[in-house]
């Protein structure tokens, strides 16, 4: 899939990183490029980009002013907003950002690395966010399954066994490596043979090194490699969750 991106910017050099960081991500496309406010909401309507980079100081408006008011246009034009990067030379708005729930508020001059990461993480987001139903292909059988029916993954040498919560089993030719890559992020490797839904576990039990899961009494063990993820999922669920000690 390819995603447009745009730049509201009149800094050469920020525009050049932004570039740079794109070189060895072919699935982005920058689609227009403006040092006007204005003009950047026009692109964005006639673009209609996945991710927006915008200098939150440009001049002629009060710079906490330029974000909020295209943010507030754009809601009355789009249904679905493009993902905001922030770039500034000061954290001096980072606090208005995250109230505008940007993706990303960034600090110049521009780091690749940083740049790198922010693109590793909308891509993350666009994965989780399109990634509703799986489809399994065997020669001309395609398999498709709900994501939230998915308990667990398990790998049997060059296959991967697809364990659903009504029970049944659906057996798909790939390693569970290609799965790891692949799944939203509340899919969590916890084993060398298992990939976990982190939202069916009913319990994690560190001195049995296993979990268990809602409605069912499957469980699946964990390793000490594996460990920190374990901690991730625990955290993750610990932090949606009354707790009770």
């Amino acid at each position: 899939m390819e995603y447009p991106y745009i730049i509201i910017d009149n800094d050469p050099q920020a525009i050049e990183a932004i570039h740079l960081s794109m070189e060895k991500q072919h699935n982005f496309a920058c689609v227009g490029i403006t040092s006007n406010e204005e003009n950047g909401l026009d692109l964005i309507l006639e673009r209609r980009p996945s991710l927006v980079f915008i200098n939150i100081e440009l001049p002629g408006k009060q710079c906490n002013k330029i974000l909020f008011s295209i943010m507030g246009e754009m809601k009355n034009y789009l249904d679905t907003l493009p993902e905001f990067v922030v770039l500034a030379k000061t954290s001096e708005y980072a606090i208005d950002g995250i109230r505008n729930n940007v993706l990303d508020y960034i600090l110049k001059p521009l780091d690749l690395r940083t740049l790198r990461r922010c693109l590793l993480r909308f891509q993350k987001k666009a994965a989780d966010q399109l990634v509703s139903t799986l489809c399994f292909k065997s020669y001309g059988d395609y398999k498709f399954i709900q994501a939230e029916d998915v308990l667990y993954l398990k790998a049997d040498n060059n296959t991967t066994d697809i364990v659903l919560s009504d029970e049944k089993v659906v057996r798909a030719f790939k390693t569970l490596k290609a799965f790891q890559d692949a799944l939203p992020s509340n899919f969590m490797r916890i084993h060398n043979s298992y990939i976990v839904n982190m939202d069916h576990i009913s319990r994690i039990h560190f001195g049995k090194s296993k979990c268990t899961f809602k409605n069912t009494s499957d469980w699946v063990p964990f390793s000490k490699s594996y460990r920190g993820n374990v901690e991730i999922i625990r955290d993750s669920l610990s932090n949606r969750s009354l707790m009770i000690v």
